[in-house]
């Protein structure tokens, strides 16, 4: 699969749809696209890929913390 870094600039379909035929879970795809953002940025993200994995966006947000 892609570089972490450029899953963020590929289309977000695209990049859910390959992650879930690889066997990648929510999590791992949140903070494969979220991880080294700032919480402002990941808000931007959130809001594109929150839908995509059935999540609302504080869950979304919640998700991308490591803890």
């Amino acid at each position: 699969m892609m570089e972490d870094h450029t899953l963020r600039y590929a289309p977000p379909e695209d990049v859910v749809r390959l992650a879930r035929d690889n066997g990648w879970s929510t999590l791992e795809i949140v903070r494969a696209v979220s991880g080294s953002l700032s919480y402002r940025e990941a808000l931007k993200v959130a809001r594109d890929w929150a839908p995509l994995l059935d999540l609302t966006i504080p869950e979304f947000m919640k998700m991308r913390k490591n803890e």
